[in-house]
């Protein structure tokens, strides 16, 4: 691997870290915070109003709860434990459900299981899903979502579409610069010499196809 595949490997790691740093922060260590000071509070009310004391303990319990979630959630983007007791489909099965988990989306899932002796091959072509999936969620205001993965001649082939409003495909560049998920999912095909293909058209939705050599 010369020195620019270097740099881009290491981009990716600081990029995921930044990610992980963030939700953290902006969810786990702010939420556990706000618990912190309303069980104090409860402490205070515990001689004066029990039922409000112990009202305020049943909501707060509800809430560490929804914390554990989320550290469970972000502990998945991590390492997935369903990749290695499970393997590959299932993982990226049980990603559409974490996304979809409000029913919001309508997913039409194509999956087979994709086998390589290198499991770093197959942890970041599920990077590339995720991040995939991550812009349609934050970005692409969509419905629908279309995923299809198979394995064929020992390559991998994905194809992804959504219906949300999309972009002008001459403006791709651009956006690579804003939008650091574009840039990441393009890094990761390269340092696996794959191909992608990205087509798109404002108000259209977006298509994008992979092939990754295994």
């Amino acid at each position: 691997m010369d020195q620019k595949e270097n740099l881009k490997a290491l981009y990716i790691q600081e990029q995921d870290r930044k990610r992980i740093a963030r939700d953290l922060h902006d969810v786990s260590l702010q939420n556990l915070a706000h618990l912190a000071h309303k069980l104090e509070l409860a402490g205070m009310m515990m001689d004066k109003d029990p039922v409000g004391a112990k009202l305020e303990l049943h909501i707060i319990n509800k809430k560490l709860h929804e914390v554990i979630d989320d550290i469970r959630d972000i502990i998945f983007d991590l390492r997935p434990m369903t990749f290695d007791d499970l393997g590959f489909r299932e993982s990226v099965e049980r990603l559409l459900s974490v996304i979809n988990a409000e029913g919001q989306y309508e997913i039409d899932a194509d999956l087979s299981d994709v086998s390589c002796e290198n499991d770093l091959i197959l942890m970041n072509i599920f990077r590339i899903i995720q991040e995939i999936l991550n812009n349609i969620v934050e970005h692409a205001e969509a419905h629908r979502i279309v995923i299809r993965c198979f394995q064929e001649d020992h390559t991998c082939h994905i194809f992804l579409s959504d219906d949300g409003v999309g972009f002008d495909e001459e403006d791709l560049e651009n956006m690579e610069g804003k939008h650091f998920g574009i840039s990441i999912i393009r890094e990761r095909v390269n340092l696996l010499r794959g191909e992608l293909l990205i087509r798109s058209h404002a108000g259209e939705g977006t298509q994008i196809q992979i092939k990754i050599p295994l």
